[in-house]
């Protein structure tokens, strides 16, 4: 029987993809642009988001300022133009060495070429300059974690997380760590804490859903798989209310309900005492049930796809899955 890519075991892999630190370098906080800084005003009023667009649009500033070059680094930063940006940052930091700006700067120019250690030192500085803030301890928690050191990228982002849960970074990061370090329930419980006032609340909910179930070996005598699978297919159903796109509800389906059929196939039986189960998602909780979910949710995404090839694939798997009756 085929086996649903959700929860096929991959021994040479981990539980979560090891984080981008070049982009999660670049999407932590940027610091606010000093008021008494010249050209203040004329950074407010830049349209341009693109960085090559704003790489041009810096040019014609009036006069060069600290807080004009340092936005030019960042949009060389993203542009891939790292090369440039690490000659204006030194220059930058011959004449202001101790601006927290520039060392902030430092920091994120070094995750985005891969000095992880050079960026830790950086923010360190920062940390010590400003003990009570919490970006410094997020930027801390990031760099932790790219240099595998897990405990204390735990620790950095649980107390973010715990001061400020506008800091929704953290959470998605602690997550990530508690799940590389095995820690699957307290990964779900820190994606679940994400409030419901949150922008981030669906996808934490997403996430949640699949650091429950996502490449867990099902076996018969794994007694709690039952209850993740349920939790799993009733969060689903919850995320309709906060709309929750078609493609992404199917998708999720499809990933829980090819669990269970692994979970069955391998001797699983939902338990039957008070208050258990029948079914999930609209399926009976046995092989013939689970095939003709699977069935239903491939054919709901063949008809949602935009592509002919991925349409056909899915249509393909459907066909797979679909149980063998007589007509």
């Amino acid at each position: 029987a085929p086996r649903h890519p959700g929860c096929r075991p991959r021994p040479a892999a981990g539980l979560v993809r090891l984080v981008p630190a070049p982009a999660a370098g670049l999407a932590l906080p940027v610091p606010h642009v000093d008021p008494s800084d010249p050209n203040a005003g004329f950074l407010a009023g830049l349209l341009a988001s693109a960085p090559a667009e704003l790489i041009t649009a810096l040019a014609a500033a009036p006069a060069p300022s600290v807080e004009t070059r340092l936005r030019q680094i960042r949009a060389w930063l993203e542009n891939g133009e790292s090369d440039a940006a690490l000659m204006s940052l030194a220059k930058l930091e011959g004449e202001r060495p101790d601006d927290w700006r520039v060392v902030w700067y430092r920091g994120v120019a070094s995750l985005v070429t891969g000095d992880h250690e050079g960026a830790a030192l950086a923010f360190d500085a920062i940390y010590d300059a400003f003990p009570g803030e919490p970006t410094p301890k997020l930027a801390l928690g990031l760099c932790a974690e790219v240099l595998g050191q897990l405990d204390n990228a735990a620790e950095y982002y649980r107390l973010v997380w715990s001061t400020d849960p506008s800091f929704v970074s953290a959470a998605f990061g602690l997550a990530r760590v508690q799940l590389a370090a095995g820690d699957r329930r307290s990964a779900v419980r820190t994606l679940e804490s994400v409030p419901e006032s949150s922008i981030h609340y669906t996808a934490a909910r997403v996430a949640a859903v699949r650091a429950r179930l996502r490449q867990r070996t099902a076996t018969a005598a794994d007694v709690p798989f039952q209850e993740d699978l349920a939790a799993a297919a009733a969060q689903i159903q919850a995320l309709d209310a906060y709309g929750l796109d078609p493609t992404r509800r199917e998708q999720l389906s499809a990933e829980v309900l090819g669990c269970a059929l692994d979970w069955v196939l391998s001797g699983g039986r939902g338990s039957t005492g008070p208050g258990a189960p029948r079914g999930l998602l609209g399926s009976d909780l046995d092989e013939r049930g689970l095939r003709f979910g699977l069935e239903r949710s491939y054919r709901t995404l063949a008809r949602l796809a935009t592509g002919a090839e991925e349409r056909i694939d899915l249509v393909e798997r459907a066909n797979r899955y679909r149980p063998r009756t007589w007509v």
